[in-house]
């Protein structure tokens, strides 16, 4: 009898510290403004809820605190947890809006989209824009080249006081003339087509934000297979 006694007193002492350090409020309490946010905690352990929660886990170390909602901006942060020391987190979660979606993809296309997590459109948007812009730069330097041969054969066809010179030269200056032209064309297009990804995806960040439970938008392509080119439709449904 006196065994067990001793062994239910060892069982006691090792388990009583648990349930003092769970009944003290050990642990971490994570609230956020609007509530039901997902709360991810990564370090020694890796543990998660939706606040309000209480993490009552005997964390130790240092960890990393994602804590996020739909229609929010995640909030990140790290702390030290230490086992005996109760921590709190009271969090007001941002919500994201159309205007700082459009500010993004104001300066970095496709980063406003990412913002809203549509990564895949927004990975669309900003490879369309860098493929637009070095065909820009391929197409201005061609325009460049092309340019300065037809003033070295403007320059030379003037400098001709021959008639009979200049008509066996004419043909190479009006060649290389054409080729200017068209350079400048091609220079022309891919202006034009840096401008058109950029403004597609400013409307896109603008116009096609998230329902996050307000109005809803939509923006449509229309071609015109008569006269060539197309139209942009933007509804708006309040």
């Amino acid at each position: 009898m006196l065994s067990k006694g001793i062994l239910a007193t060892c069982i006691i002492l090792l388990i009583a510290p648990v349930i003092a350090a769970q009944q003290s409020g050990d642990g971490l309490s994570v609230v956020s403004r609007p509530d039901g946010a997902e709360v991810v905690l990564i370090g020694e352990k890796t543990v998660s809820g939706v606040t309000p929660v209480n993490f009552r886990q005997m964390l130790e170390g240092r960890y990393k605190i994602d804590i996020r909602k739909d229609g929010y901006e995640t909030y990140k942060s790290s702390l030290f947890m230490q086992v005996g020391l109760p921590r709190s987190i009271s969090v007001d979660l941002k919500p994201k809006t159309r205007f700082k979606a459009f500010a993004r993809s104001l300066f970095i296309p496709g980063w406003g989209q990412r913002y809203t997590d549509r990564k895949t459109k927004g990975s669309v948007f900003l490879m369309l824009t860098i493929g637009a812009v070095a065909a820009y730069f391929i197409a201005d330097d061609n325009y460049d080249d092309k340019a300065g041969t037809y003033d070295d054969y403007l320059d030379r066809y003037n400098g001709m006081t021959s008639y009979t010179e200049k008509e066996q030269f004419y043909p190479e200056l009006a060649e290389a003339r054409n080729d200017a032209y068209d350079a400048e064309t091609a220079r022309r297009v891919t202006i034009g087509a840096v401008v058109a990804v950029w403004s597609l995806n400013l409307l896109d960040a603008l116009f096609l934000f998230p329902d996050y439970g307000g109005p809803n938008s939509s923006l449509t392509v229309v071609p015109d297979f008569e006269q060539g080119g197309g139209k942009i439709i933007l509804s708006h449904r309040f």
